[in-house]
């Protein structure tokens, strides 16, 4: 159970966007937890001349991490146009190291996620480093990524033909190649449908997809609807579509 944001910008990063993720890690509230909070560790991620990079990353609490700031001033040097996933964690599969900490870079992608894929064990060519499915989901999409270069395509296999086959609390993703930013949202139970959410801002210099504020977007907030799709380009163009 986690927290995401993923954020197209034209020049520089909104780092509202981060300090608020930073207080949503603190106090959010998780179904069927007392604590609130998610704490098991953070992690930001974004582009250099096309190819993924870790900004900062942590098995810490974000808000107890001074690193998070360091992170945060790094952030400010960032040019864009550019893309950046950020994700705090609060888990539910594998323990609170950095091995299992997203957003995971595997190539060329990034990708967030957000609930559990039950009994995911696929044959990859790449051996994961950490115990989570959601760093298995990432290495198939890497796979898929390089065998036709196309994100969307790659993404749209791995949740129809993959995860699809498979029992799921949740399917929440943030992916991105640094050309585009991929948002899908899913999930299993209706009663949690607030939890699992996806929502997407879109304001003058950047669209933001994100799960929970306590600041506030000044700008149209819209729900991405459970099995949609959306994609964010460069120049900050909105796509959707639903999968079947």
């Amino acid at each position: 159970m986690c927290r995401m944001v993923g954020v197209v910008f034209r020049d520089r990063f909104p780092l509202g966007a981060l300090t608020d993720l930073r207080h949503v890690a603190e106090v959010g509230r998780i179904p069927g937890e007392e604590q609130p909070g998610h704490r098991d560790g953070w992690g930001i991620a974004s582009f250099r001349n096309g190819s993924p990079r870790y900004i900062g990353r942590s098995a810490r609490p974000a808000f107890l991490d001074p690193s998070y700031d360091s992170a945060l001033e790094d952030v400010q040097e960032v040019d864009g146009p550019n893309i950046l996933i950020a994700h705090v964690r609060a888990a539910s599969a594998g323990g609170a190291t950095l091995p299992n900490t997203h957003p995971f870079v595997v190539d060329g992608i990034v990708l967030g996620h957000n609930g559990t894929v039950k009994d995911f064990n696929p044959e990859t060519k790449r051996k994961p480093r950490g115990e989570t499915d959601s760093e298995r989901l990432a290495i198939v999409l890497a796979e898929r990524y390089e065998a036709n270069g196309d994100l969307r395509v790659a993404l749209k296999s791995l949740i129809l033909e993959d995860i699809a086959e498979h029992d799921f609390t949740a399917t929440v993703l943030l992916a991105s190649d640094g050309k585009t930013l991929f948002g899908y949202r899913d999930f299993a139970r209706k009663d949690r449908a607030g939890y699992y959410a996806l929502k997407i801002a879109k304001c003058d210099d950047y669209v933001a997809l994100f799960q929970e504020t306590f600041q506030g977007y000044k700008a149209e907030v819209a729900d991405v609807k459970k099995g949609q799709l959306v994609s964010v380009g460069l120049g900050l163009s909105i796509k959707k579509e639903m999968l079947p």
